[in-house]
């Protein structure tokens, strides 16, 4: 019994490292112990298609702690979303915004050595022409970057997005080659505890394909997603140069190419490298092939900056943003009501009653579908009833937005309405988008 709370404390209260469990009970003698938390932890257990130099499979333990963690995240990530959709600033940074990207440009600035104040780096972020040291030069290129998948977000992982951000850091697009063609380190690497400084070029090929086909297949939460590339983009390293810098991004990208848009851009991921913590963690993860070390560090330093975010939005004056809101009426939904929000040059009389009608109708469907399926959730019928337009594809990153609700919830949900005949689920880019049936109501089985 003792041994199994020792589990649950050191797995679910902290996912600690062996090193760690032995420094909280105060022995080195801990093999049993650590064999019975590793078996617990065995339930969680989620393989990855990747592989570490040395031929070991990656994964991860998504445990219940983790998973609300993540889930608590991606519900703020949803929130912030909700306020740029109301805003047409979609493919560009709103100026509100740019104080929250002085924390994402400091830690660089203090990697290439540039000068972090205040003056020069919200130059940088305003577009200020202006002579720059070559320090400095970096941190535009980073920000340019930035920028730059702020007006691509649908843009897939591949190496042609690689290849676009690696010439947008350098400053040009002339390239001898793209991945590396020799060592980066003549360092020693630890032959005992398979510690490496990067991976082999000649393996860097087939790993950079095993990656990207892993994140265009995944449907697990996307910031789990964009972690676990994060992570093996630091591991392979495979450019000559700004390898730190493309993991960032990379990471940065799959949230908005998971329908979060530009919301990810401030997230400050950038400040770990200012943390030992940060680096002891990676190299857990290199000696185990377990990716929870990183993930369970990354989410609430993820968490605590979309907060700040969140914060911000409170703390904005409304007019400032008055001219970049939208011309056409709104409507954001809840698990309970939902608010019309309409530009009154638009709200003429046959408006209002063709959107009264539209609305007394979808609450009928509602009803009618409450009472023809008795396992329908509320917020499947909500959903459904106000989005079943022939033709259109619907997203589970829209019903999560919509509703207000979990990542998860919003994906069993989708899969439940697709069980009951009501959507068609199809597969594009990394992700499934779902399409009204003109038939409904006929279960059909799901793969």
């Amino acid at each position: 019994m003792a041994h199994q709370d020792l589990s649950l404390r050191y797995t679910l209260d902290q996912y600690a490292t062996k090193a760690e469990v032995a420094k909280g009970l105060g022995t080195s003698m801990i093999d049993g112990i650590w064999q019975n938390i590793l078996q617990y932890r065995a339930l969680f257990v989620i393989p990855l298609p990747l592989q570490s130099i040395d031929k070991h499979n990656l994964y991860f333990h998504l445990t219940p702690t983790l998973l609300e963690k993540v889930n608590a995240f991606e519900r703020k990530m949803t929130k912030v979303l909700g306020f740029f959709s109301s805003i047409q600033t979609l493919t560009t940074i709103p100026q509100a915004f740019n104080p929250l990207l002085i924390s994402t440009l400091t830690p660089l600035a203090k990697h290439y050595g540039a000068s972090t104040a205040l003056r020069n780096l919200t130059a940088i972020i305003e577009g200020k022409q202006e002579e720059r040291t070559q320090e400095l030069l970096f941190v535009e290129r980073y920000f340019s970057s930035l920028t730059l998948l702020a007006q691509r977000r649908q843009t897939r992982i591949d190496e042609e997005l690689f290849g676009d951000l690696l010439f947008n850091l350098m400053g040009h697009d002339n390239l001898d080659s793209f991945y590396r063609e020799k060592e980066l380190t003549n360092r020693p690497r630890s032959i005992v505890s398979k510690v490496y400084e990067s991976a082999p070029f000649a393996m860097i090929e087939s790993m950079m394909h095993s990656l990207i086909d892993y994140v265009n297949q995944a449907t697990i939460n996307p910031t789990i997603i964009s972690i676990i590339a994060f992570y093996y983009l630091n591991y392979v390293k495979p450019f000559d140069l700004y390898n730190d810098e493309l993991s960032f991004l990379v990471m940065k990208n799959i949230l908005i190419h998971c329908d979060f848009e530009i919301t990810p851009l401030f997230l400050a991921i950038e400040t770990c490298i200012e943390h030992e913590t940060f680096e002891f963690k990676m190299l857990e993860v290199q000696k185990t092939s377990d990716i929870t070390y990183l993930i369970d560090y990354l989410v609430p330093l993820l968490d605590q900056s979309i907060t700040t975010v969140l914060d911000h939005i409170v703390s904005l004056d409304r007019t400032l943003l008055i001219k970049e809101r939208t011309l056409q009426p709104k409507i954001h939904s809840s698990t309970a009501t939902h608010t019309v929000i309409a530009s009154p040059s638009f709200s003429t009389s046959s408006n209002v009653k063709e959107h009264t009608n539209a609305e007394i109708e979808a609450n009928e469907l509602v009803e009618d579908l409450l009472h023809t399926h008795i396992d329908m959730k509320y917020l499947e019928a909500f959903f459904y009833s106000r989005h079943r337009q022939e033709g259109k594809f619907y997203t589970i990153a829209q019903f999560k937005q919509k509703m207000g609700c979990a990542y998860e919830t919003a994906r069993t949900s989708m899969e439940h309405l697709v069980k009951l005949g009501y959507y068609r689920k199809e597969p594009y880019k990394n992700k499934y988008v779902y399409s009204p049936l003109n038939t409904q109501g006929e279960p059909h089985d799901t793969k």
